[in-house]
C-alpha cells in the first residue's frame, strides 16, 4: 500500500495542548488485541485515511509490529504520535499475580530503566510521544515506574509522560516521588460509565483526558452491543445519517476527551476517523449522559484502593483515606 496523505482529513483533526505544550491528536488508533496478520494493513490503511496518533503497550505485545508498518509504508517518524505504556508484567516471571496468587510472583530481575528501554527498542525510535503507567496498583511499584518515566521524561527522551485508570489519590501518589504532574489520564469511559465527575477532577487540573474500553469487553474483542444497540441512542444517530459508534465518540470529543477507537475492518477505520461534519445538539448530549449507570465493564480504578495485595502489601494507608469526589 502505498501512503497517500490526506490534507483535508489532517486538516480537519483536532489537537490537545498537554500540560506541558505538547499538542497531541485527539482522536487515534487503539491497537489491543488487533490480529498480528492484519495489524500493517491495518496501521498503513488508518494512516492514509489520516490517522496520526497510535496508542499501544509493552503488554500488547505489538509495539515492533507497528514500527515495522510504519517504516515499511514510508511513514516519517515525526509525522505520528505515538503513546505507549509500562506494566507490572514486565518485571516478574509469567506476569504479575494478584491478591493470593502474588505469593507466586517472581521478580525476573529487570529494572525499570531496562523495561522503558526495551519499548524504545521494540518501536526502533530515539523518542516518545507519550509513556503512560498502565495500571496504578501496587502504588509503591507504580510510583517506582513513574520515577523511572520522570528520569526519561527530564532526558527528553519522552515528550510527556501519563497515567491510566487513576483517581485523585494516585495523583497524590506520583506527586510524593515526582514533580512532574501527569499530563495524561487514560480510563474508561462509556455511555454507560459516564466518569463525569473524575473527568471534570482532571480536567479542572489540566489533565488531558483520554477514554478507553468505550465498545469492548474485557480483555477481547467483543463489542458492548448495549452500547451499539442502545434504543436512546439510535434514533440519534439516524437523525445525523451516522452510526451509533460515531455518535458515541463525537460525544466524548465535545467534551473535549481523546479518544483510541480500536477496529481493523476497513469500513469502521473510516468511520471512527469520520466525525468532524457534524455537532451534536445539548440536548443529544443530555440524553447520552442520562444512561450512566456506573458499570465499570474492564478497568475499575477504585479496586486499586482496595483490594489487599499479597505480594506487595495493602495500598498505603494515606492514600485510602481518600472519601470521594463529594
Amino acid at each position: 500500500m502505498t501512503i497517500v496523505q490526506k490534507t483535508k482529513k489532517i486538516n480537519a483533526m483536532n489537537y490537545l495542548k498537554l500540560n506541558n505544550g505538547v499538542e497531541m491528536p485527539q482522536l487515534g488508533l487503539g491497537t489491543f488485541l488487533i490480529p498480528g496478520q492484519d495489524l500493517e494493513r491495518t496501521i498503513a490503511s488508518a494512516y492514509e485515511i489520516g490517522y496520526r496518533k497510535f496508542d499501544t503497550a509493552w503488554r500488547y505485545h505489538n509495539e515492533d509490529g507497528i514500527a515495522k508498518a510504519l517504516k515499511k509504508h514510508g511513514v516519517n517518524r515525526q509525522d505520528v504520535f505515538i503513546t505507549t505504556k509500562i506494566n507490572n508484567d514486565a518485571f516478574f516471571r509469567g506476569g504479575y499475580r494478584w491478591d493470593r496468587k502474588g505469593l507466586f510472583n517472581l521478580w525476573n530481575f529487570k529494572t525499570v530503566k531496562r523495561v522503558i528501554q526495551e519499548s524504545f527498542d521494540n518501536l526502533d525510535t530515539d523518542y516518545i510521544d507519550l509513556f503512560l503507567i498502565h495500571w496504578p496498583a501496587p502504588i509503591p511499584f507504580a510510583q517506582m515506574m513513574y520515577k523511572g518515566l520522570t528520569k526519561f521524561y527530564k532526558e527528553g527522551r519522552i515528550r510527556a509522560i501519563g497515567v491510566c485508570s487513576c483517581l485523585p489519590p494516585h495523583f497524590d501518589a506520583f506527586a510524593d516521588v515526582s514533580d512532574v504532574v501527569p499530563a495524561v489520564n487514560q480510563f474508561e469511559i462509556s455511555p454507560l460509565n459516564t466518569q463525569k465527575k473524575l473527568i471534570k477532577w482532571c480536567q479542572n487540573k489540566g489533565i488531558v483526558v483520554e477514554a478507553m474500553s468505550t465498545f469492548s469487553h474485557f480483555r477481547s474483542n467483543e463489542p458492548r452491543m448495549e452500547i451499539l444497540e442502545n434504543p436512546a441512542i439510535i434514533p440519534i444517530a439516524k437523525s445525523h445519517n451516522k452510526t451509533v459508534a460515531q455518535v458515541v465518540l463525537k460525544w466524548l470529543l465535545q467534551q473535549g476527551i481523546s479518544i483510541i477507537p480500536k477496529t481493523w475492518d476497513e469500513v469502521r477505520l473510516k468511520e471512527n476517523f469520520d466525525l468532524f461534519d457534524f455537532e451534536l445538539t445539548p440536548s443529544e448530549m443530555e440524553i447520552i449522559d442520562g444512561l450512566d449507570g456506573g458499570q465499570f465493564l474492564n478497568y475499575d480504578p477504585y479496586l486499586s484502593l482496595r483490594l489487599p495485595l499479597a505480594s506487595m502489601g495493602r495500598c498505603p494507608k494515606k492514600y485510602r483515606q481518600w472519601k470521594g469526589f463529594e
